[in-house]
């Protein structure tokens, strides 16, 4: 894609953002076709966002439309991490959706470099762990529609981060499987929830992670969390209600989310 189109097409994506718009495909000069296309498009929504990246979304990378090894990752914006009793929320279809994670919180820079930084180095830069939701939206009409290198240009449907009460890093890497258990209202029941982390352990990704960004030439800041994908997929939550959702033997998050 010529410059100027990634940047119009980066224009486009942080006003749908700022301003909540659904709305559908970019114009056919704007969409990108490889991933240096839709991560060229996501690096300039970073630097028109007027705001810091306060973390990252990530996962294994995944094969799809017939490409292998195509990378899941996403900037999450500092104005859009949420923690105690408020946090901000656009609806979905009507609905606040959610992803129970457990995100992971980085005491040290890990700035670019070289050589790849060991496993060993990276878990001594981080330090701490919680639980945590994703808060997912769509800002397609018809997200079905779209290809997935448009929304990996769009951050992969992420708005934001809620972080919930903090575990020990041990606790987090022995995470493959969580039992979850999800109450709304004040007087329903509890919905039992089985989870599984889909790359095993939720800081595989994350090792992943900090080696792509230094091979791009960036690095990890500290401060910065990452999440490592959900163990449950995409939960529901009414939009006027308390809910609950209890992570088996770790601990709960209880909230209410505020609507923009």
């Amino acid at each position: 894609m010529r410059q100027a189109d990634i940047q119009a097409a980066a224009k486009v994506l942080v006003d749908r953002r700022l301003n909540n718009r659904l709305t559908g495909p970019l114009e056919p000069p704007f969409r990108p076709s490889t991933v240096d296309d839709a991560l060229a498009i996501q690096q300039a929504v970073i630097e028109l966002a007027e705001d810091s990246v306060g973390g990252w979304k990530c996962a294994l990378p995944i094969e799809i439309d017939g490409l292998k090894e195509v990378p899941v990752l996403a900037p999450i914006f500092t104005e859009s991490v949420y923690q105690g009793s408020c946090c901000s929320m656009n609806t979905d279809e009507g609905v606040c959706k959610i992803e129970p994670e457990i995100a992971f919180q980085f005491g040290q820079t890990l700035p670019r470099r070289p050589q790849p930084y060991t496993d060993q180095e990276i878990v001594a830069a981080l330090s701490g762990a919680r639980l945590s939701l994703e808060l997912i939206q769509s800002r397609y009409l018809d997200p079905d529609s779209i290809s997935y290198f448009e929304h990996l240009s769009d951050c992969l449907f992420n708005q934001g981060l809620y972080l919930g009460p903090e575990i020990s890093l041990e606790q987090a890497f022995k995470a493959s499987e969580i039992e979850f258990s999800l109450k709304i209202g004040s007087i329903s029941e509890s919905v039992g929830i089985s989870g599984k982390h889909p790359n095993i352990y939720p800081q595989v990704p994350l090792f992943w992670l900090v080696n792509f960004l230094r091979e791009r030439g960036r690095g990890i800041e500290a401060g910065q969390w990452v999440i490592t994908s959900s163990y449950a997929g995409v939960i529901e939550i009414p939009t006027d209600k308390v809910f609950t959702l209890a992570y088996e033997k770790l601990g709960e998050i209880s909230l209410q989310f505020e609507l923009n």
